[in-house]
């Protein structure tokens, strides 16, 4: 990283340099000064930040020459006048919004143009650290790679690309995707992104150099709305495949399946229902692991489930057989968080199934998968468990061309160009993803014929 922060970029005399969140080892300090030595470039003055007083100390220690510690929040007030910089090199924190106090989040919310939905950390890190960019200044960070394409992360991708910003826009010069396990126990897939301030100038049409994992580079012009740099990133040119409709657009509902907050107490393989339950009380479920196994045609295991057909929830005066089962488990269903902090009935699930939804025809898939694998659930009796997904085709829409085309190559592509990874190359395969998959063309006459009629 110190390497390609100064590639085609040598220091000069009086250049300064950030290292914010330095960590109690400065690594980065430590880089830049072996790389200024190794080479013979003058030595820009450096000033670390850190908030955390334990590695304050640790860094305070340290004989690193270049290098002046401040104990202060990168996030606050304090560094306004502390800019500008030449250079910024680090790895931000990677802190997810639930790991944030209701002050900070408020206070965030109010600081930061980044900080929209369920933010990270590290987007707040790079506004802050390209703020106090000088002119023709140059930013490298290690982050997480999901920002690319993740929607929480749409601001930070139009401020990166979207033209100006107090003065100043912006070219992200590289994207380098790095192995997935380096950080020990934390599998992040991170990337290196070197980022330059453009003064006077925007990066319209300027290109960006993607490194991929297998050791491939390209040039790609990443788009400038916010939209995800996903496809793009990962070389796929997929405009092609446009239909002028979506999954979303056929469907009825694309979700996960339902969560219980205790589905230690909830599910039974469908040879121990406790007596009195069936048939009145249960349900047919599947999980991730038994799709993998056998699919959505003979289910193993069954919900007790207090839901009416049409979603309604009875009163506890009209439970019969299942209030007399559950009362066993009470105790434990009343300490979940839907009924401490929501105020859901005890007996209640963790989330109220849509029956009118997932009581129909549908197609399952798991939430995780190394290959995307689409299966047909015709019964209309199956409640998936949250591991799996599943959508509800429209009426008009033809079940099987639409189950044909999500488990072909076409949609497999799609999917592997847009879904977002998770560990050993895994793809999560989010609604709010394939919901924006372009139907063919096939399943969209069929529809628009649908809607004629």
């Amino acid at each position: 990283m110190a390497r390609r922060l100064f590639e085609e970029n040598r220091p000069s005399e009086g250049d300064r340099i950030l290292y914010p969140g330095c960590g109690g080892e400065a690594p980065f300090a430590k880089a830049v000064e072996a790389i200024c030595r190794e080479k013979g470039y003058p030595l820009p003055s450096g000033l670390a930040v850190e908030n955390d007083p334990g590695l304050a100390e640790q860094a305070e220690s340290l004989e690193i020459n270049h290098l002046r510690l401040r104990k202060v929040d990168f996030l606050g007030p304090e560094l306004a006048e502390e800019g500008p910089f030449d250079y910024v090199l680090g790895n931000p924190p990677y802190v997810p919004i639930e790991g944030l106090s209701k002050e900070e989040k408020a206070r965030y919310r109010s600081s930061f143009q980044v900080a929209k939905g369920r933010f990270d950390l590290y987007l707040l890190f790079f506004e802050r650290a390209l703020s106090l960019l000088s002119p023709s200044g140059r930013l490298v960070f290690v982050t997480p790679e999901k920002w690319e394409y993740v929607e929480t992360a749409r601001p930070f991708r139009k401020m990166v690309t979207g033209g100006r910003r107090g003065g100043a826009s912006y070219h992200v010069e590289e994207i380098n995707h790095i192995d997935e396990d380096a950080f020990p126990q934390l599998t992040a897939y991170p990337s290196v992104t070197t980022i330059r301030r453009i003064e006077g100038d925007t990066a319209a049409g300027r290109t960006t150099r993607i490194r991929t994992r297998d050791g491939m580079s390209h040039q790609a012009q990443l788009p400038s709305g916010g939209e995800s740099w996903a496809a793009v990133v990962r070389g796929k040119d997929l405009s092609g495949m446009e239909t002028g409709l979506t999954l979303g657009d056929v469907t009825v509902r694309v979700s996960p399946g339902m969560a219980t907050g205790a589905d230690a107490v909830f599910v039974f393989g469908k040879d121990e229902v406790p007596e009195g339950l069936a048939p009145k009380w249960t349900r047919p479920t599947v999980s991730g692991e038994e799709l993998t196994h056998g699919g959505a045609s003979d289910p193993k295991s069954v919900f007790a489930c207090p839901y009416r057909s049409d979603g309604t929830l009875p009163e506890e005066s009209e439970l019969g057989a299942f209030g007399e089962w559950a009362r066993q488990h009470r105790e434990r269903l009343e300490n979940r968080s839907c009924v401490q902090k929501v105020g859901k009935r005890w007996y209640a699930w963790h989330e109220t199934p849509p029956m009118k939804d997932i009581l129909r025809p549908k197609i399952v898939f798991k939430d995780i998968a190394k290959e995307p694998k689409f299966w047909a659930e015709r019964t209309a009796e199956i409640i998936p468990r949250h591991t799996v997904y599943y959508l509800v085709p429209e009426e008009g829409v033809s079940f099987d061309q639409l189950l044909d085309y999500l488990n072909g190559p076409v949609a497999k592509e799609w999917m592997e160009a847009h879904c977002q990874r998770a560990a050993n190359g895994f793809l999560r395969l989010q609604s709010r993803v394939l919901r924006k998959l372009p139907v063919p063309t096939e399943v969209a006459r069929e529809r628009q014929g649908a809607l004629a009629f």
